[in-house]
This record gives structure tokens, C-alpha cells and sequence, in this order.
């Protein structure tokens, strides 16, 4: 169906130092046939058409697609001492609803509650206090337990896609595909908006505070400007 001579490449391998020792310090550079990138673009018009017409590429797809370029908005957010405001009922409550076996959720409540500390300086103690909240630092069991308990997070911000690592949270918002890019904007800005009010009210509703001096948000579009966010 093609020419033999549009599949043979020419490979450049370009130092990206001042010398060569390795492979890996060289970056190739291919110089295709000539006919064949133009048959290439010829084809390819084609196949796009033929994609878009029967919706075989997802909406969420805005790489290497002509008209589906989105700015976003991507927050990283932190969750204050995360850790210890752990809610204990709260924290039992969710484990009851996510169908955990009854033997579990008693093991953990019986573990979370009457704790009680003190503090040591200098061979000094201070008096027992007791603990209404958080799991114990350094318990191996805190960690698998706070997650578990935020585990609904991801399907409660229903306007980004994020991703949880421990207690620090990911979270895309991106404009709607196809508008003009300063209607996108305008878009981006609700969207972004509804996400935050999202975010905060399922903070309320866990009793976990979101640590805003540490929350960031990161920017990124094609465009040569930005919009101002409140």
C-alpha cells in the first residue's frame, strides 16, 4: 500500500553534552521521508474525521486535537495535622456505611477511645489528658485508617479529577472543551469555584480542616496570559 522508501528513517543522534559516553546522553533526532510526511498529513485529516464523527475519542482527551484545548487549574492541598484530627465517631460512623464487618469497626473504636497521654521534657511529666481526637502517632494502624476514612473524598469533588497520596490531595479543574478561550476562562473560574465549595463543605462534614497557607494552585494554558483569581 505505501512506498518502501516512506518507511526508512534517518536517525541523528545530537550530544546533549560536550561528549558521548553513553547512549543515554544523546538525544535522536528522525528525519522522515519527505512524501511521506505529506501523505501523512493527507491521511491523517482523514482519520480525524473519521474519529470525530463517530465519537471514538474521549471528552476528556485535549492532547494533539484541534479545538479541544482547555486551560486548567491544578490545587495541591493540604490538609491541616492531618493525622491527629482524625474524628473518631465520624470515623466509625463512615466504616459502619462502607459495610466494614461489625468485628472491625468494635476493634477500631475500642482502639480510638479513652487514650490518654502526657508529656515528658527534660524527665519532667506533665499530667494524663485525654485524646478526643486523632490516632496515635507512630501506630502502624493510623495511617490505612485515615485514609479509609477519607476514601469517599475523590467521589465527593465531583468537578476535578484528583488524586490522594496519605493526607495530601491532587486536584485538576480544567474549562470546558470547545469555547472560546476567554469564555473558557470564565467557565474555569465556576468550575473552579463549585470544586473549592465542594472541598470545603466535605471538610465540615469530616471535621478536617484544610491548612490554606500550604495550599497551592498551579495555573497552565497555551495562551500567552493568565486570568486573575480571587
Amino acid at each position: 500500500v505505501l512506498p518502501v522508501a516512506w518507511k526508512d528513517t534517518r536517525i541523528l543522534l545530537l550530544a546533549k553534552k560536550d561528549s558521548i559516553c553513553s547512549p543515554a546522553l544523546t538525544r535522536p533526532i528522525s528525519l522522515l521521508d519527505c512524501f511521506q510526511k505529506v501523505g501523512e498529513k493527507l491521511f491523517l485529516s482523514r482519520f480525524r474525521d473519521v474519529l470525530h464523527r463517530r465519537g471514538l475519542l474521549p471528552n476528556n482527551q485535549s492532547g494533539f486535537r484541534e479545538g479541544f484545548s482547555s486551560p486548567t487549574v491544578t490545587l495541591f492541598v493540604d490538609f491541616k495535622s492531618a493525622f491527629d484530627m482524625l474524628w473518631h465517631e465520624g470515623c466509625v460512623g463512615k466504616f459502619r456505611k462502607m459495610g466494614i464487618p461489625p468485628s472491625f469497626t468494635n476493634w477500631i473504636r475500642a482502639w480510638l477511645e479513652n487514650r490518654r497521654e502526657f508529656i515528658e521534657i527534660n524527665s519532667v511529666k506533665s499530667r494524663w489528658f485525654g485524646i478526643e481526637k486523632g490516632g496515635p502517632q507512630g501506630s502502624s494502624l493510623t495511617p490505612t485508617v485515615f485514609i479509609s476514612y477519607h476514601a469517599d473524598m475523590p467521589a465527593f469533588l465531583s468537578w476535578s479529577s484528583s488524586h490522594l497520596f496519605a493526607d495530601d490531595l491532587a486536584a485538576v479543574v480544567a474549562g470546558q472543551i470547545g469555547l472560546k478561550f476567554s469564555i473558557q476562562c470564565i467557565d474555569l473560574e465556576k468550575r473552579l469555584k463549585l470544586f473549592c465549595d465542594q472541598l470545603e463543605y466535605y471538610c465540615i462534614l469530616t471535621l478536617q480542616p484544610i491548612n490554606y497557607t500550604k495550599t497551592e494552585a498551579l495555573w497552565s494554558t497555551r495562551a500567552p496570559f493568565s486570568p486573575q483569581f480571587d
